[in-house]
C-alpha cells in the first residue's frame, strides 16, 4: 500500500464500489480503473476504454459509471475502463511548453489498466510471465482499445489519435478539435471516429486520414440525425459525426454499436491497420466451456469454439479438411477468432475451424521439458479424435495454424504426430531460443525437434510449411543463431531441403529472410489494405519430385500479430496436401 494523496484520502489498490485508486509513481500522475465483476481469465475478449474527463475525483467517475451507464457497459460487454487524472483539472491537448505532458503519460496510462497494483511480474528468464503472473493480471487486448474525451478531454482525445494513433481503434470526442501543434505533428494514420459537436479541425482531419467520404446517413433510436463518412475500402475506417445535446450516457451506447463495437487495431503496419471487428454472436460458434468429454484421454476439462460452414450442415455426408488455430501466450479462444478469423475464411472455403484454448489458460506447453507440464499435445490429437469423430472432417486433411506460443504449438504437435496432420501454416514464432537475442541452441536439447528426428525413423514423413513473419519482429532482418534460423533449419532439414548458412546480425542477407529462397515472390494480395505486401522465400527438396515443402513469408511493417492476409495466404498453400493413410503426403 502507497500513502494517501492528500485530501482526497484515497489510497492506492484500495477498492470503493468496484473502483481501484492507482498512482503511478515515475510519472507523478494518478488514475481510477474499473474491472469488471468477472473471472480475471475467460474465454472471451476483453476490450479497454479510457475516459479523459475534467475532474479528478472519485465522484466524477461514479457520475459516468452509475448515471451514464458505463458499469453496465463495462459488465456487458466485457470492457475494462480507465479514468486517468488530469493535471489542474484540464488536459494539454495542445501540447503547450511548461504544463503536463499527456500525450508522452498517455502510454504510461495504458500500460498500467492490466492490474491492480504495480508490483513487478515475476518472469521466466526469457522474460515472458509466469503462469501465477499471467493469471494474476487482466488482459485488454491491445487491438481494441478505445478512447473518450469529455470537456477538455475531447481535444485530448483527437489529440491522442492524431499523434499517436498506435493501438487506438476509435475515438468518441465530445466537443473538442484539433490544435495547430496537434495538426502539425499528426502521423496521418487512420482511427475511427465519432465526433459530437467537433470543430471542423478535428472533422476534416479524421476524414483525410481515414481516406473517408460521405455515405447514407443514420439516425439513432431517438430520431438524432448522423451524418457518416465512409472509406470505400476498407469499412472499418469510419467516422459518424453528430451535432445536439445528448446525455453522455446516450453517446457512449451509440458510440460503442456504431464504432468501438465495429473496429479493431492490429499491429500490422507503422501505426496499425483498422479491420471489422468479429460479432461473436453472428459467429455462430459452438462453444465448449470447460467441457468434459475428452477426459478419457486428457483427464481435464477443456474448452474450445468449433465453427462449423452452413454449407457443411446442409450436406454432412460429404468430409471435408479441418483446421486447428491455436492462441498466443495470454490469449483465448475469442481473441484468437478475432484475430485470424479463420472461421470466416472456412465459410467461404468450406473447412471447419476450431479455437481451442490451452489447458492452463495461458499458454500452450510446447516445450515439452517438464514431465509435470500440462499434455497439450495430448489435448490437440484428443479434439482432433473427437472432430474426427463427431463431425464430418476429413482425417487425411487436417491442418494447424497458430500465432507466437501457439505457432511454436502447432509445430510441434505436427513433430510428434506428423501421421495425422497435412501442413501447417504457423504464425510469427519467436522459437527456439532467446526472443530478441542470438543464442546457442543444440537441436539435440530441443526435446521436440529431437522427438520429431525420431519419429521420423520410422517413416520419411514430409511435413509442408507456410510460416509468416513480420519485418517487426525482433529478429528480422534474420541473422545467424537467432530463433529463426533454428526453426527454418529445422524444417528444411526435415523435409530434405538443403540448409545454408545464416549470415551474422552485422551482415544480413539483403532478402532480409536469412536464407533466399530458390524462387522468390513478391505478393500484394490485399483490396482492403493495398499497401501491405509480402516477400515468399520457397524452398525445395533435393530428391527427383523437388517438393516446395517449406516458405519463409515475410510481412513488411507487419508486428507481432495476424495480417488480414496471412491466413486466406496459408491456406492457399496447404491445402493442396493430404496425409494418406500410409503416413505419406499426398495432393488434392
Amino acid at each position: 500500500m502507497t500513502e494517501d494523496r492528500g485530501s482526497s484520502g484515497r489510497q492506492e489498490g484500495v477498492s470503493s464500489m468496484g473502483l481501484v485508486y492507482k498512482e503511478l509513481k515515475d510519472i507523478g500522475r494518478s488514475m481510477y480503473l474499473y474491472f469488471p465483476n468477472q473471472e480475471k481469465r475467460t474465454a472471451f475478449k476483453r476490450s479497454l476504454i479510457t475516459v479523459f474527463r475534467d475532474g479528478d475525483d472519485e465522484a466524477s467517475v461514479q457520475e459516468l459509471l452509475e448515471k451514464q451507464g458505463m458499469r453496465k457497459l463495462a459488465e456487458e460487454k466485457e470492457v475494462i475502463l480507465s479514468f486517468p487524472n488530469p493535471v489542474n483539472g484540464s488536459w494539454n491537448a495542445a501540447m503547450e511548453e511548461g504544463k503536463a505532458d499527456d500525450v508522452t503519460a498517455f502510454q504510461r496510462f495504458q500500460d498500467a489498466c492490466g492490474r491492480e497494483s504495480e508490483e513487478p511480474l515475476k518472469c521466466h528468464p526469457n522474460g515472458i510471465p509466469t503462469h501465477e503472473a499471467m493469471m494474476s493480471v487482466w488482459h485488454p487486448m491491445n487491438d481494441t482499445r478505445y478512447l473518450i474525451g469529455l470537456g477538455s478531454g475531447a481535444s485530448m482525445v483527437c489529440t491522442l489519435a492524431a499523434c499517436v494513433a498506435r493501438s487506438i481503434a476509435g475515438i468518441l470526442a465530445v466537443g473538442g478539435d484539433l490544435s495547430e501543434a496537434a495538426r502539425y505533428r499528426a502521423v496521418g494514420a487512420p482511427v475511427a471516429a465519432y465526433l459530437v459537436n467537433a470543430g471542423s479541425g478535428a472533422l476534416n482531419y479524421f476524414r483525410v486520414a481515414n481516406e473517408a467520404v460521405p455515405a447514407d446517413a443514420e439516425e439513432t433510436d431517438t430520431g438524432i440525425s448522423l451524418q457518416i463518412y465512409a472509406n470505400k475500402r476498407n469499412p472499418a475506417r469510419r467516422i459518424v459525426a453528430e451535432n445536439g445535446d445528448r446525455e453522455t450516457g446516450a453517446l457512449v451506447a451509440d458510440a460503442w454499436d456504431r464504432v468501438f463495437g465495429r473496429v479493431r487495431r492490429p499491429d500490422t503496419d507503422t501505426y496499425g491497420d483498422l479491420e471489422p471487428r468479429m460479432d461473436l454472436k453472428k459467429a455462430g460458434f459452438e462453444i465448449f466451456l470447460e467441457d468434459t468429454r475428452l477426459e478419457e484421454k486428457v483427464k481435464k476439462p477443456h474448452t474450445w469454439f468449433t465453427s462449423v460452414p452452413e454449407q457443411v450442415k446442409l450436406h454432412p455426408e460429404k468430409k471435408v479438411p479441418l483446421m486447428l488455430f491455436f492462441h498466443g501466450a495470454s490469449d483465448n479462444p475469442a481473441e484468437a477468432a478475432e484475430m485470424s478469423k479463420f472461421h470466416e475464411l472456412g465459410e467461404q472455403e468450406g473447412f471447419i475451424t476450431v479455437y481451442p484454448w490451452g489447458t492452463n489458460r495461458t499458454q500452450w506447453n510446447s516445450s515439452l521439458d517438464d514431465p509435470e507440464a500440462e499434455d497439450d499435445v495430448g489435448f490437440a490429437i484428443a479434439l482432433i479424435d473427437y472432430m474426427t469423430a463427431n463431425y464430418p472432417v476429413d482425417p487425411e486433411r487436417v491442418y494447424l495454424s497458430g500465432f507466437s506460443n501457439g505457432a511454436a504449438h502447432a509445430q510441434v504437435v505436427a513433430m510428434l504426430h506428423p501421421d495425422r496432420i497435412a501442413a501447417i501454416c504457423h504464425i510469427d514464432s519467436n522459437w527456439p531460443g532467446k526472443r530478441s537475442e542470438p543464442s546457442e541452441v543444440n537441436f539435440e536439447d530441443v526435446v521436440p525437434f529431437r522427438l520429431a528426428m525420431e519419429k521420423k525413423k520410422e517413416y520419411d514423413y514430409l511435413i509442408p510449411v507456410w510460416y509468416t513473419y513480420g519485418t517487426r519482429e525482433p529478429s528480422y532482418p534474420v541473422y545467424a543463431k537467432c530463433t529463426q534460423q533454428y526453426q527454418y533449419d529445422f524444417w528444411k532439414t526435415y523435409n530434405h531441403i538443403a540448409v545454408a548458412e545464416t549470415p551474422s546480425r552485422e551482415n544480413p542477407d539483403p532478402c532480409g529472410c536469412g536464407v533466399p529462397g530458390q524462387v522468390q515472390e513478391r505478393l500484394r494480395p490485399s483490396d482492403r489494405h493495398p499497401a501491405h505486401y509480402y516477400d515468399v522465400q520457397r524452398f525445395y527438396s533435393e530428391d527427383d519430385r523437388h517438393l516446395n515443402l517449406f516458405n519463409y513469408v515475410v510481412m513488411h511493417e507487419k508486428g507481432h500479430d495476424v495480417a488480414q492476409m496471412d491466413p486466406a495466404l496459408g491456406w492457399e498453400y496447404v491445402k493442396q496436401f493430404k496425409r494418406n493413410p500410409d503416413g505419406s503426403l499426398g495432393f488434392v
